[in-house]
């Protein structure tokens, strides 16, 4: 853990490399890069810093807005934005209660327009979730989904025949399973199993990353389909592993579906996952493109504080620590998973500047007897707590610093995964503690 320390001279082998940005943003999943990308675009000069890849490539790509609500009820709602009304009025110290409706409207509206727009092709339908099919043969909802799992919300909504392909040799999905499960529910599902040898080079498993790699090409595409076709029967859907490509994803999914004569859909394996793969590279490969700062690799060392104002982060360099500058920094470094928070036996302890952790006060507390009891374990909910301007406060309830803000799962009081609300926390949080940092600079501008 790190303390804030007083600004101090730098040498000069410590100013080669040194930035100096209206905006640092801390961490590299999807609230640190929807706070860049709204930075960016408020034109702001942007840095974001990231030790790791950050959690995107371990999602299945499909953004949650809120599905279940009240989670203790473990009830699914069909329509996520009456469930976060009545979520934001029960629980104003949630992030989306810090946030508010219209904010977490306006966010996510404008973050789905942008990736609708991209080469992914994002969907949703109108105010109402939809379902896609997981690896496990379970449907899960979501909000809005990229357009290679498109079709598989509509095959599951119409029940019509469908095909569900696998690759022997593949460990990480069997249609057997995906069907056998889903079945009972949806009698037009039949499991087709491919003979990889028949289709890759003698000496190619068939892992994940090697199939991407091949439906990218044209040609591969041409022999898949030759081999799987005689083996439809009729199919008007046809399922397969989330192996469609790296970068030509949404290409390779349409020529499937227009050489089978059959919607082709993806369903996301698990971690790690082409299709969250492919959003971390399409939103940070337009960050960089927009010639904002993107740093990974590296971890925060230390910051330098002035009164209560953070003006630098020092980052670890390859031969030594290099200085950002900054007017106003967000924290989104997540919880447990993304290194944000760390349990010890004597707490949880937020782990790079010490800011106050929102927990219960003993580790008999943390968890229920009941593992996966409703509403959830109390551990899930510990995160720092932020003001109405996402800036973290202590117990008096007052700012740490007034130019530091924080977003995403870092936050207290809620729980995510239960309430399958991951990416709108994130997206709506990212948003928000950036529009107050950005709101901020007009008074820390010299």
């Amino acid at each position: 853990m790190m303390q804030a320390e007083s600004s101090a001279p730098r040498t000069e082998s410590q100013r080669k490399g040194d930035q100096q940005v209206d905006v640092l943003i801390i961490g590299g999943g999807l609230a640190g890069l929807a706070a860049a990308r709204r930075a960016h675009g408020a034109g702001r000069s942007v840095a974001v810093v990231t030790e790791s890849p950050g959690s995107l490539p371990y999602t299945s790509g499909a953004l949650d807005l809120l599905s279940v609500y009240p989670t203790e009820t473990k009830r699914y709602r069909s329509r996520p934005w009456e469930a976060l009304a009545e979520l934001i009025e029960r629980e104003p110290l949630h992030p989306y209660g810090r946030v508010g409706l219209g904010g977490v409207r306006r966010a996510w509206d404008d973050f789905l327009a942008y990736l609708a727009a991209g080469p992914l092709q994002y969907q949703h339908r109108g105010e109402e979730n939809q379902t896609i099919v997981t690896p496990a043969g379970t449907i899960k909802p979501t909000f809005a989904v990229p357009a290679t799992l498109a079709a598989g919300v509509e095959a599951w909504q119409q029940h019509r025949p469908t095909a569900i392909v696998g690759f022997a040799g593949l460990a990480d999905f069997s249609p057997e399973q995906v069907v056998g499960n889903l079945r009972p529910r949806w009698p037009g599902l039949r499991a087709i199993r491919v003979d990889p040898a028949k289709l890759l080079p003698v000496d190619r498993r068939p892992t994940p990353a090697v199939l991407a790699a091949e439906f990218d090409r044209a040609e591969f595409r041409e022999r898949f389909c030759q081999a799987i076709e005689p083996q439809l029967e009729g199919a008007r859907f046809v399922g397969l592993p989330s192996v469609l490509g790296f970068v030509r994803a949404t290409e390779s999914c349409q020529d499937l579906s227009r050489r089978l004569q059959a919607g082709v859909f993806e369903i996301p394996l698990l971690s790690p996952s082409h299709p969250g793969m492919r959003l971390a590279e399409l939103l940070k490969g337009d960050l960089w493109d927009a010639g904002v700062t993107v740093l990974q690799g590296a971890p925060i060392r230390r910051f330098d504080a002035e009164g209560d104002r953070i003006v630098a982060a020092w980052r670890q360099g390859r031969t030594k620590l290099q200085r950002i500058g900054a007017r106003a920094v967000v924290l989104a470094t997540g919880r447990f998973f993304g290194g944000g928070l760390e349990a010890t036996p004597h707490g949880v302890h937020e782990c790079l500047l010490n800011l106050p952790v929102t927990v219960p006060f003993g580790r008999d507390d943390w968890h229920m007897s009941t593992f996966l009891g409703a509403p959830g374990h109390p551990i899930n909910r510990v995160g720092v707590q932020v003001d109405r301007m996402m800036r973290p406060v202590d117990g008096d309830g007052r700012p740490r610093y007034r130019n530091l803000f924080a977003a995403g799962a870092l936050l207290a009081h809620h729980d995510w995964v239960r309430e399958k609300s991951g990416a709108g926390i994130s997206v709506a949080t990212g948003y928000a503690a950036t529009e107050a940092a950005l709101a901020s600079l007009p008074s820390l501008i010299e």
